[in-house]
């Protein structure tokens, strides 16, 4: 059985979803001593099912995506690299990506990206990024200062709440 995950939110409430009868319940993980600290878990429903959870304790949500783009990799403000990526997940502050190959990045460095979400407006986003995380040709990475009136972080935030 597949484990399904479940976001901890920023007030500590998990929101399970019974996958047999769809069922939620909503419970306060700060207060119970075993989902404070484990991230997995097995949840049993009233119904009899029990299934498998992942708990994930990030800041904002993620969504899984599979969503075309190209990246531009800068040092000291110029262009030393670039080339098409898939954006693997998203969230407001940050995204996985997967370049079409192993590129020569390290943490730290800095990559303009520009793809387009598959929302009604086909929104197009251009942001700057800083990676985070690599993992072979995986990049985790989080958005720079994300200014509210900025176009591609408005529609980014309506794509992921609508």
């Amino acid at each position: 059985m597949r484990r399904q995950k479940v976001f901890v939110t920023s007030d500590g409430k998990a929101t399970f979803v019974c996958p047999a009868c769809a069922r939620s319940r909503t419970v306060d993980a700060a207060r119970n001593p075993t989902l404070s600290r484990a991230a997995r878990v097995r949840v049993k429903c009233p119904c009899g099912h029990q299934y498998p959870v992942s708990l994930e304790r990030r800041r904002y949500f993620r969504k899984a995506v599979d969503l075309r783009g190209t990246f531009v990799q800068t040092v000291d403000g110029r262009h030393v690299d670039g080339g098409p990526m898939v954006v693997l997940d998203l969230s407001r502050t940050g995204m996985r990506i997967r370049l079409n190959e192993s590129r020569p990045v390290r943490i730290g460095d800095t990559l303009v990206v520009k793809f387009q979400l598959d929302d009604r407006q086909q929104s197009l986003i251009h942001k700057e990024s800083i990676v985070r995380r690599i993992d072979g040709v995986d990049l985790g990475t989080e958005f720079t200062a994300s200014n509210v009136i900025d176009a591609s972080t408005r529609a980014i935030g309506f794509y992921l709440t609508g």
